[in-house]
């Protein structure tokens, strides 16, 4: 007979693992259904990626013959580069003004959209209409609203007596940037409520409840209930939010031109690539956009899920 080792006293047993057994059937099934969706990521995704990266090390000009390999010559050309310089710049106060304006105003209307029980689907369809609309015609309509000449801005601004004359807002950087931040946050914003009322719906209404009969205001409610349940979804928010503020184009481009003031990074790729015809260079460019705005959603999703705690 073979004798069980003696366990500590007050420890309990393990209980043993059971390994699923999944039929090949089953197996060949899952795979057939992934099969599609990985061919359509690698033809759409990985394979233009892995292109990408792959020219921006060799020399791509149609002004010059052949594609000689070069390395990472174009990367260290990039780090001297005082227009590439002055994109990121811009790039970075973009995303800081639209993530931080889009979270604050899309938790606030999250918020309100909750407590309203009448008439919400209206009212949520209104709110999501500046995202539906196209960024190019976003951007138009607010060029209107900005004209020095005739523009709602400098209309209301005049008629209420806080500026003497029409102002061109555009001739002055700090200004260029936070407006074309306002039209990115007004078309983003949206998305952002609907990301978080979503969150908010999942949290259980017993737990307001038992943090009240605990003593608990709305402000703590807020502070040690909503927030730690809805950590996922503001995780998804602040990802989104900062992704395409790393790729804001249409209305820098629209509102601002080529100007250096407004000019983000991927209007330098746009320019480097498709208007001085340097494409690996901006294939280079586009890399650490792409590399920069994963890496910053990154630092977001882990820290959210790690100070996440259940139960």
């Amino acid at each position: 007979m073979t004798q069980q080792a003696a366990l500590p006293v007050g420890a309990m047993p393990r209980p043993e693992r059971r390994r699923e057994v999944v039929p090949r059937d089953e197996r060949w099934l899952g795979l057939a259904f992934a099969a599609p969706v990985v061919l359509l990521m690698a033809a759409l995704v990985f394979v233009p990626l892995g292109l990408t990266l792959w020219d921006s090390l060799h020399r791509v000009d149609p002004m010059r013959p052949g594609t000689p390999f070069i390395g990472l010559q174009h990367y260290i050309d990039l780090m001297s580069d005082t227009n590439v310089r002055q994109a990121w710049l811009n790039t970075v106060a973009y995303v800081i003004i639209a993530v931080v304006l889009e979270t604050l105003g899309g938790l606030g209307a999250a918020l309100l959209l909750q407590r309203i029980r009448v008439g919400r689907r209206w009212l949520l369809a209104a709110v999501i209409l500046p995202w539906a609309l196209p960024p190019v015609v976003n951007a138009i309509v607010w060029m209107w609203i900005y004209n020095p000449s005739y523009g709602l801005l400098d209309g209301a601004l005049l008629r209420f007596g806080l500026i003497s004359a029409p102002r061109v807002w555009f001739n002055y950087r700090a200004t260029a940037l936070f407006l074309v931040s306002l039209v990115h946050v007004w078309r983003m914003m949206p998305l952002t409520a609907v990301i978080l009322l979503a969150a908010l719906q999942s949290v259980p209404r017993e737990l307001y409840e038992a943090a009240k009969l605990d003593g608990a205001g709305p402000v703590q409610a807020f502070m040690h209930v909503t927030l730690p349940l809805i950590a996922g979804g503001l995780a998804i928010a602040l990802s989104q939010s900062t992704v395409f503020a790393f790729n804001l184009f249409d209305e820098a481009w629209i509102l601002g031109g080529s100007s250096l003031d407004t000019r983000t990074v991927v209007a330098q790729v746009y320019m480097s690539a498709f208007q001085n015809l340097h494409f690996s260079y901006g294939m280079a460019l586009s890399v650490l956009v792409m590399v920069a705005s994963c890496l910053v959603s990154l630092v977001y999703v882990m820290r959210v899920y790690r100070e996440t705690r259940y139960g």
